[in-house]
């Protein structure tokens, strides 16, 4: 099935440069998504902010929306509210907590790793369950510079407490990310959680090309929950991955022939993002 890019965002793709080998550039995504008309996209990288980057690139591509944000591992010093602020000032919009140096992404990716190396990596908990001090610091700041939340890859447990904190304080846009994903996955009971706070439950191209998730399951998701609050991105950028514009138009066709309205793929790819981006 032919879709239609026309008027669609992507907030999750992983472009270079990186320290992983990736797909495209910066620019060689931004060309060819103005080419197909694409209103905007989020740059993300695991290690560093990319708000700076986003600002390089968006006098050059006036008709999109080109937005940056930070991903909160050790690079950045973790739970660090000096480096959300210094990422919103510079035009950041989305926080993402911890991704690949996740506490327990990292042990569901490694079942060996010891106690000593599962440590000195980032948990948002305290041993009673509760936020640490550091991560709450972290969220009054992503409140007060208005950026987006979104849980990266911690666990559900971690996510849904940085969720419920996030809408105490005020934070308009809280995000599970890709919550199909099997390293960070969110139960039925956990995304209606999210759903009930008022969040958006994220899917990817990625999980579903790898075979994580099948398409009519988020077709069935989004009628129940209901299209505003369910985001689609395509979390590619991977050597070997379609690129955004590619993963996108297969992704909306897939979703089109299994049963979603154009009215509710509209909301997904292109009305929720963009409530997300300009809030």
């Amino acid at each position: 099935m032919t879709v239609s890019c026309k008027g669609f965002y992507d907030i999750h793709l992983h472009p270079g440069p990186d320290v992983s080998q990736r797909k495209f550039s910066d620019e060689e995504v931004a060309e060819r998504l103005s080419k197909k008309e694409f209103s905007g996209f989020v740059l993300k990288n695991h290690f560093s902010e990319t708000a700076s980057r986003a600002a390089l690139l968006q006098p050059r591509y006036p008709s999109m929306l080109i937005v940056g944000g930070i991903v909160l591992n050790r690079t950045v010093g973790g739970m660090n509210p000096y480096a959300v602020e210094n990422c919103s000032k510079l035009g950041g919009r989305i926080c993402w907590m911890p991704t690949l140096e996740s506490r327990s992404y990292q042990q569901k990716k490694r079942p060996d790793l010891t106690e000593q190396e599962a440590d000195s990596y980032l948990y948002l908990l305290d041993p009673e369950g509760k936020l640490k001090p550091e991560v709450i610091s972290v969220l009054e700041t992503v409140a007060r510079c208005r950026m987006a939340l979104a849980t990266g890859h911690i666990s559900a447990q971690e996510g849904l407490a940085v969720l419920q904190k996030g809408k105490e304080l005020g934070i308009q846009v809280l995000i599970a990310t890709h919550a199909d994903n099997p390293a960070d996955y969110y139960t039925k009971e956990e995304r209606k959680k999210v759903v009930q706070l008022g969040g958006f439950i994220e899917h990817c191209f990625f999980n579903v090309r790898r075979g994580d998730t099948p398409v009519k399951e988020i077709v069935e998701e989004i009628r129940e929950f209901g299209a505003n609050h369910v985001v689609l991105s395509s979390d590619v950028g991977q050597v070997n991955s379609p690129y955004p514009d590619e993963a996108m138009e297969m992704f909306a066709g897939m979703l089109l022939e299994n049963g979603l309205s154009q009215e509710e793929l509209d909301c997904c790819m292109r009305k929720n993002p963009q409530k997300i981006l300009k809030a």
